[in-house]
């Protein structure tokens, strides 16, 4: 085998029960590769790492099912969530042995002779089982793996105060991330791992993995990330597994290509279709003077066009229903406070509410998002502050934390609530059939055991029951989380075109900046307001996690910045000073700074808010370009800064 290829899958083949996951699928992972795994929930896309990982095997088939690994191949898999109940002797220090199986045995063995040693610290065979025990880590690299997964923590902020049985889902989840970070393995398969994180660790996570010389495979609906760090994608339709070379905005212009050309051909098919139809029309008498073949063509044809269609496209068909209310302002606070048990969580906060807002609510996980939420649904109160709710506002919260679904129930069962048709807040009527296959439910599906369902497809089917709901104020609490790439990327559309109000939590980027016209950012315990999506908030964003890790500045006394003065004017005497050329530079250099930051920030705001739909060749060009310019500037930015600060070490 090629050194380069870390493995080789062939002739996959694998149903359960009716349904097929894969068949006759082949694909190769090098170790260059940086591969986003995409496709609908259910289509078996985290099937595909539990074969990759020999915890499923493929069905027998002819040709038989082929695994060709490199022998040097190491692979570490990093799940979507973890619980600390299924480790209970690790802490935060070492959970990283819980994905290092042979070495989490010789620590385990070391803790047990240390326990020993605590009694008999004489004992000489005690001594040199603990001797062994540390040698093999040693071979094994393990004090490395320590530091560097303790490093990893430290870099995403972790509180290291806290017990394990206590962290929030976004704390376990840096666990992770520094587990599969400081990984020894070649290969490091993600799954989701930017569920429940802030944005600020998202991006820190993004830069430090595309510093990793080492392969990945990441299922992930972070259009940006996939954009932003992959070099191929894998995307699983219908059983086969489609492999392309290139980031995501790449697929996405050869995807519209393909839909294209594919239209060519179904246009071609139903034109034939309709003169074969109007003459197998013309009776038995007549079709029995023509010849079999064009009988069996006509056949075909039907078959081609089938192909065809379930070859398109798929969408969502999401609606999303209003209540009608026509009252401008919905809330409003005031100077609000609010403290729970002697903790304050707000202080002095005003925001408004207004019928048209598209608010992105962001800030770490802890802040008071969903304390806010319940202040919004009158669940809880300000302590102070005046507040003021439109009467009778109707709030629907569409929670990450999805409510429990009776696995017994089917589909219809649960939508249907005992009737064939879904009644509408508009009015209308809609077959509950109808209605779930526009969440792309097919048939199959619509009348099975609930607990049959992936746990993205019953992401899906809580939000189908959620649109049945209608609400002057919507709230989307990491709707994106569970979602495939298609169905967000519809739902965005939605949410974008909707008239009445909605607040997004969500770290997801793309999501944001292309549905919201107003940012609420929570810090220390106020609310900030930005017009506009997370383009127009990241730099605050990121000046709040630089002053995070430098601190604030200081007071100085009158006599510190006395002795302050000293050591410049000291300092100043002893500079070089600067030729008549480098006068004239110094002039124009701090304008041309300026004027090259305006410029790559106009860049890199039109790049984070530019709209990967609908990728057609003018758009991939206009992109690209985009993308070349803010590369230029970055340079030529980098350029003057040294310039200057060369400059700076001079005096005049």
């Amino acid at each position: 085998m090629d050194m380069s290829i870390l493995a080789s899958l062939q002739n996959i083949n694998l149903t359960f029960g009716e349904k097929v996951i894969f068949h006759n699928a082949s694909f190769t992972i090098s170790s260059t590769d940086r591969v986003g795994l995409i496709g609908l929930n259910g289509q078996g896309k985290s099937t595909l790492l539990k074969i990759l990982m020999g915890e499923t095997e493929p069905d027998t088939s002819n040709p038989v099912f082929i695994y060709d690994k490199n022998k040097d191949l190491r692979i570490t898999f990093i799940p979507q969530d973890i619980s600390p109940i299924d480790f209970p002797t690790l802490k935060n220090e070492n959970f990283f042995l819980a994905f290092n199986p042979e070495l989490r045995a010789d620590y385990e063995a070391l803790w047990k002779v240390e326990k020993e040693l605590e009694t008999h610290y004489e004992d000489e065979s005690v001594l040199h089982r603990q001797d062994d025990i540390l040698q093999r880590i040693h071979q094994k690299h393990g004090w490395t793996l320590a530091q560097n997964y303790e490093s990893y923590l430290k870099h995403f902020n972790f509180d290291f105060n806290r017990t394990i049985d206590h962290l929030s889902g976004g704390e376990l989840k840096k666990l992770s991330l520094a587990s599969g970070l400081s990984s020894q393995s070649n290969l490091v398969l993600w799954d989701e791992p930017t569920n429940h994180l802030d944005i600020e660790t998202i991006e820190k996570f993004e830069d430090d993995v595309a510093g990793q010389n080492k392969a990945f495979i990441m299922i992930s609906h972070d259009r940006y990330l996939l954009s932003n760090i992959c070099n191929k994608i894998i995307h699983i339709q219908n059983g086969i597994i489609n492999v392309f070379n290139g980031n995501y905005i790449q697929y996405l212009e050869y995807l519209e290509e393909a839909e294209l050309e594919r239209q060519k051909h179904l246009d071609k098919a139903q034109n034939r279709h309709r003169r074969e139809l109007a003459w197998m029309r013309q009776g038995i008498k007549a079709r029995g003077t023509r010849s079999k073949k064009r009988v069996e063509g006509f056949h075909k044809i039907k078959s081609d066009i089938k192909s065809l269609k379930s070859h398109a496209k798929r969408i969502v068909n999401l609606s999303m229903e209003h209540s009608g209310r026509k009252t401008k302002k919905l809330c409003q606070i005031e100077a609000g406070t609010f403290a729970y048990n002697d903790k304050k969580i707000f202080e002095d906060i005003s925001l408004s509410i207004f019928k048209k807002d598209k608010i992105a609510l962001v800030g770490h996980n802890g802040q008071g998002k969903t304390t806010l939420v319940k202040i919004i649904q009158e669940e809880l109160k300000v302590n102070s502050g005046k507040f003021f709710l439109a009467d009778q506002l109707r709030v629907s919260v569409f929670s990450q934390n999805r409510a429990a679904l009776n696995d017994n129930q089917t589909p219809f069962d649960l939508i249907g609530d005992g009737q064939d048709f879904v009644h509408l807040p508009s009015g209308h009527k809609k077959h509950v059939n109808s209605y779930l296959e526009d969440f792309l439910f097919n048939s199959n599906q619509i009348r099975r055991p609930i607990k049959t369902l992936s746990g993205g497809e019953k992401n899906r089917l809580q939000l189908a029951l959620f649109m049945k709901e209608a609400a002057d104020l919507w709230v989307f609490d990491e709707p994106t989380n569970d979602l495939d790439i298609e169905t967000i990327e519809v739902l965005e559309s939605m949410l974008r075109d909707y008239d009445n109000a909605i607040i997004i939590i969500s770290h997801d980027r793309a999501f944001l900046d292309n549905i919201v016209n107003k940012s609420w950012v929570i810090n220390n315990k106020r609310i900030e307001t930005f017009v506009g999506g997370y383009t127009k908030i990241a730099p605050y964003l990121h000046a709040l996690e630089m002053e995070k890790e430098i601190g604030p500045a200081d007071e100085i006394t009158e006599e510190e910045e006395e002795e302050e003065e000293e050591e410049v004017k000291e300092d100043e005497s002893n500079k070089e000073r600067m030729n008549n050329k480098e006068k004239l530079r110094w002039k124009k250099i701090e304008k041309e700074i300026s004027d090259a930051e305006t410029l790559l920030d106009n860049y890199t705001q039109k790049l984070a808010a530019f709209d990967f739909n609908d990728m057609t060749d003018e758009k991939t060009k206009e992109y690209d370009e985009l993308h070349s310019l803010q590369k230029k500037w970055e340079s030529t930015l980098e350029n003057l800064y040294e310039e200057w600060e060369d400059l700076s070490h001079k005096r005049l």
